[in-house]
Protein backbone atom coordinates (compact mmCIF):
# COMPACT_ATOMS: atom_id res chain seq x y z
CA UNK A 1 0.00 0.00 0.00
CA UNK A 2 1.00 3.62 -0.92
CA UNK A 3 -0.05 7.22 -0.83
CA UNK A 4 -0.42 9.54 -4.16
CA UNK A 5 -0.02 12.76 -2.38
CA UNK A 6 -0.65 15.83 -2.66
CA UNK A 7 -3.33 15.97 -5.46
CA UNK A 8 -5.51 19.14 -6.52
CA UNK A 9 -8.91 19.20 -4.68
CA UNK A 10 -11.72 17.09 -6.56
CA UNK A 11 -15.27 18.39 -6.73
CA UNK A 12 -15.70 15.60 -3.64
CA UNK A 13 -13.11 16.91 -1.59
CA UNK A 14 -10.51 14.39 -2.30
CA UNK A 15 -6.60 15.55 -1.79
CA UNK A 16 -4.93 12.02 -1.67
CA UNK A 17 -5.19 8.59 -3.30
CA UNK A 18 -4.59 5.28 -1.15
CA UNK A 19 -3.61 2.36 -3.09
CA UNK A 20 -3.38 -1.00 -1.98
CA UNK A 21 -2.29 -4.04 -4.57
CA UNK A 22 -2.54 -7.47 -3.64
CA UNK A 23 1.02 -9.79 -4.20
CA UNK A 24 -0.50 -13.07 -5.90
CA UNK A 25 -3.00 -11.51 -8.26
CA UNK A 26 -1.79 -7.98 -8.63
CA UNK A 27 -5.52 -6.84 -8.08
CA UNK A 28 -5.19 -3.10 -7.26
CA UNK A 29 -8.02 -0.79 -4.99
CA UNK A 30 -7.46 2.66 -4.65
CA UNK A 31 -9.49 5.02 -2.12
CA UNK A 32 -9.46 8.47 -2.31
CA UNK A 33 -9.29 10.55 0.81
CA UNK A 34 -9.59 14.15 1.66
CA UNK A 35 -7.93 13.18 5.52
CA UNK A 36 -4.81 11.43 5.25
CA UNK A 37 -4.86 11.14 9.32
CA UNK A 38 -3.76 7.41 10.54
CA UNK A 39 -7.13 6.84 11.74
CA UNK A 40 -8.14 7.39 8.49
CA UNK A 41 -5.63 5.34 6.70
CA UNK A 42 -6.62 2.15 8.89
CA UNK A 43 -10.24 3.12 8.22
CA UNK A 44 -9.31 2.85 4.70
CA UNK A 45 -7.57 -0.22 5.04
CA UNK A 46 -10.65 -1.95 6.68
CA UNK A 47 -12.52 -2.22 3.49
CA UNK A 48 -9.84 -4.09 1.72
CA UNK A 49 -10.79 -6.23 4.83
CA UNK A 50 -14.00 -6.39 4.45
CA UNK A 51 -13.77 -7.23 0.55
CA UNK A 52 -10.92 -9.91 0.88
CA UNK A 53 -10.33 -11.04 4.30
CA UNK A 54 -7.51 -9.85 6.70
CA UNK A 55 -3.64 -10.25 4.76
CA UNK A 56 -1.48 -12.40 6.48
CA UNK A 57 1.39 -9.18 5.45
CA UNK A 58 1.12 -5.94 4.43
CA UNK A 59 3.64 -4.07 3.38
CA UNK A 60 4.03 -0.34 3.12
CA UNK A 61 6.69 2.65 2.79
CA UNK A 62 8.32 4.81 5.75
CA UNK A 63 5.67 7.30 5.67
CA UNK A 64 4.75 8.40 9.07
CA UNK A 65 1.15 7.56 8.67
CA UNK A 66 1.94 3.78 8.10
CA UNK A 67 4.14 3.57 11.41
CA UNK A 68 1.63 5.08 13.56
CA UNK A 69 0.54 3.53 16.95
CA UNK A 70 -2.89 3.69 15.52
CA UNK A 71 -2.35 1.86 12.18
CA UNK A 72 0.24 -0.77 13.79
CA UNK A 73 -2.41 -1.38 16.71
CA UNK A 74 -5.43 -2.39 13.85
CA UNK A 75 -2.92 -3.98 12.04
CA UNK A 76 -2.49 -6.32 15.00
CA UNK A 77 -5.78 -6.17 16.06
CA UNK A 78 -6.83 -7.87 12.65
CA UNK A 79 -3.37 -10.45 13.02
CA UNK A 80 -1.66 -8.79 10.06
CA UNK A 81 2.16 -7.94 10.00
CA UNK A 82 3.12 -4.76 9.21
CA UNK A 83 6.60 -4.39 7.11
CA UNK A 84 8.41 -2.02 5.97
CA UNK A 85 10.35 -1.74 2.52
CA UNK A 86 13.28 -1.31 2.85
CA UNK A 87 15.26 1.73 1.60
CA UNK A 88 18.01 0.05 0.17
CA UNK A 89 15.94 -2.85 -1.34
CA UNK A 90 13.49 -0.71 -3.09
CA UNK A 91 12.70 -4.05 -5.42
CA UNK A 92 10.65 -5.21 -2.48
CA UNK A 93 7.81 -3.04 -3.51
CA UNK A 94 8.69 -2.89 -7.00
CA UNK A 95 5.17 -3.90 -8.39
CA UNK A 96 3.73 -1.40 -5.56
CA UNK A 97 5.99 1.40 -6.71
CA UNK A 98 5.43 1.01 -10.60
CA UNK A 99 1.47 1.00 -10.10
CA UNK A 100 1.70 4.17 -7.73
CA UNK A 101 3.81 5.49 -10.22
CA UNK A 102 1.38 4.73 -13.12
CA UNK A 103 -1.70 6.08 -11.46
CA UNK A 104 0.41 9.26 -9.86
CA UNK A 105 1.51 10.31 -13.73
CA UNK A 106 -1.86 9.22 -14.84
CA UNK A 107 -3.86 11.56 -12.38
CA UNK A 108 -1.09 14.71 -12.32
CA UNK A 109 -1.20 15.35 -15.62
CA UNK A 110 -5.26 14.49 -15.87
CA UNK A 111 -5.35 17.03 -12.85
CA UNK A 112 -3.18 19.71 -14.39
CA UNK A 113 -6.75 21.05 -15.67
CA UNK A 114 -8.53 23.38 -13.29
CA UNK A 115 -12.02 22.51 -15.18
CA UNK A 116 -11.37 18.76 -14.68
CA UNK A 117 -11.71 18.04 -11.14
CA UNK A 118 -13.36 14.90 -11.47
CA UNK A 119 -9.89 12.68 -11.11
CA UNK A 120 -10.95 10.55 -8.66
CA UNK A 121 -13.68 9.16 -10.57
CA UNK A 122 -11.32 8.50 -13.10
CA UNK A 123 -8.93 7.07 -10.90
CA UNK A 124 -11.92 3.99 -10.23
CA UNK A 125 -11.84 3.66 -14.05
CA UNK A 126 -8.49 3.30 -14.19
CA UNK A 127 -8.15 0.96 -11.29
CA UNK A 128 -10.62 -0.90 -13.02
CA UNK A 129 -9.08 -1.08 -16.41
CA UNK A 130 -5.78 -1.92 -15.09
CA UNK A 131 -7.36 -4.97 -12.93
CA UNK A 132 -8.56 -6.14 -16.73
CA UNK A 133 -5.64 -5.93 -18.72
CA UNK A 134 -3.95 -9.31 -19.08
CA UNK A 135 -0.87 -9.58 -16.71
CA UNK A 136 2.15 -10.80 -18.72
CA UNK A 137 3.55 -12.46 -15.89
CA UNK A 138 0.43 -13.99 -14.79
CA UNK A 139 -0.98 -14.70 -18.21
CA UNK A 140 -4.66 -13.65 -16.65
CA UNK A 141 -6.18 -10.50 -15.50
CA UNK A 142 -5.81 -9.63 -12.22
CA UNK A 143 -10.15 -9.66 -11.66
CA UNK A 144 -10.22 -12.64 -12.80
CA UNK A 145 -7.46 -14.44 -11.20
CA UNK A 146 -9.62 -12.54 -8.07
CA UNK A 147 -13.14 -13.27 -9.35
CA UNK A 148 -13.33 -16.43 -11.67
CA UNK A 149 -14.67 -14.40 -14.60
CA UNK A 150 -14.12 -11.81 -17.19
CA UNK A 151 -15.39 -8.42 -16.15
CA UNK A 152 -18.17 -7.04 -18.29
CA UNK A 153 -18.08 -3.15 -18.26
CA UNK A 154 -20.91 -1.07 -17.09
CA UNK A 155 -21.45 0.68 -20.99
CA UNK A 156 -21.39 -2.74 -22.25
CA UNK A 157 -24.13 -3.81 -20.01
CA UNK A 158 -25.91 -0.35 -20.53
CA UNK A 159 -26.02 -0.62 -24.05
CA UNK A 160 -27.98 -4.14 -24.03
CA UNK A 161 -30.73 -2.83 -21.65
CA UNK A 162 -30.86 0.42 -23.63
CA UNK A 163 -31.44 -2.11 -26.77
CA UNK A 164 -34.48 -3.59 -24.55
CA UNK A 165 -36.02 -0.77 -23.50
CA UNK A 166 -35.05 -0.42 -19.94
CA UNK A 167 -34.88 3.04 -18.53
CA UNK A 168 -35.49 6.23 -19.23
CA UNK A 169 -33.71 7.23 -22.62
CA UNK A 170 -32.32 10.78 -22.25
CA UNK A 171 -31.04 10.20 -18.65
CA UNK A 172 -29.15 6.96 -19.86
CA UNK A 173 -27.99 8.57 -23.05
CA UNK A 174 -26.19 11.49 -21.04
CA UNK A 175 -24.72 9.43 -18.36
CA UNK A 176 -23.33 6.77 -20.77
CA UNK A 177 -21.70 10.15 -22.68
CA UNK A 178 -20.29 10.74 -19.39
CA UNK A 179 -19.16 7.38 -18.40
CA UNK A 180 -17.66 6.73 -21.77
CA UNK A 181 -15.44 9.94 -21.79
CA UNK A 182 -13.86 8.73 -18.34
CA UNK A 183 -13.61 5.41 -19.88
CA UNK A 184 -11.75 6.24 -22.72
CA UNK A 185 -9.27 8.35 -20.40
CA UNK A 186 -8.97 5.29 -18.36
CA UNK A 187 -8.62 3.39 -21.18
CA UNK A 188 -5.70 5.16 -22.29
CA UNK A 189 -4.17 6.02 -19.45
CA UNK A 190 -4.05 1.41 -18.80
CA UNK A 191 -2.35 1.22 -22.54
CA UNK A 192 0.26 3.83 -21.91
CA UNK A 193 0.64 1.47 -18.59
CA UNK A 194 0.98 -1.67 -20.42
CA UNK A 195 3.74 -0.16 -22.49
CA UNK A 196 5.65 0.84 -19.99
CA UNK A 197 5.43 -2.54 -18.10
CA UNK A 198 6.07 -4.45 -21.35
CA UNK A 199 8.92 -1.96 -22.00
CA UNK A 200 10.72 -2.53 -18.57
CA UNK A 201 10.41 -6.23 -18.56
CA UNK A 202 11.92 -6.48 -21.92
CA UNK A 203 14.91 -4.24 -20.51
CA UNK A 204 14.73 -6.64 -17.87
CA UNK A 205 14.91 -10.14 -19.62
CA UNK A 206 17.79 -8.34 -22.24
CA UNK A 207 20.00 -7.46 -19.07
CA UNK A 208 19.59 -10.70 -17.64
CA UNK A 209 20.27 -12.25 -20.98
CA UNK A 210 23.58 -10.33 -21.39
CA UNK A 211 24.31 -11.14 -18.11
CA UNK A 212 24.31 -14.61 -18.55
CA UNK A 213 26.30 -14.58 -21.77
CA UNK A 214 29.15 -12.99 -19.72
CA UNK A 215 29.08 -15.27 -17.30
CA UNK A 216 29.40 -18.25 -19.92
CA UNK A 217 32.12 -16.44 -21.82
CA UNK A 218 34.27 -15.82 -18.25
CA UNK A 219 33.77 -19.49 -17.57
CA UNK A 220 34.81 -20.79 -20.98
CA UNK A 221 37.62 -18.76 -21.14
Amino acid sequence: MDFVIPLPKSRRGNTALLLFQGALTGFVMAKAMSDTSALCVAQALECVYRRFGAPSLVRHDRDPRFKSEVFQAFAEMMLSRSRVTLSYRPQANGQQERSVKTVMQSVRVYAENPLQQDWDEIVERLVFAINKSQDTTRKETPFYLVHGWDAQSTLKAMASSLKRGFGRQSDALSWRREVNRQQEIALKMAKEYQAVEKARRASEHNDSEQARKGVSTSTEG
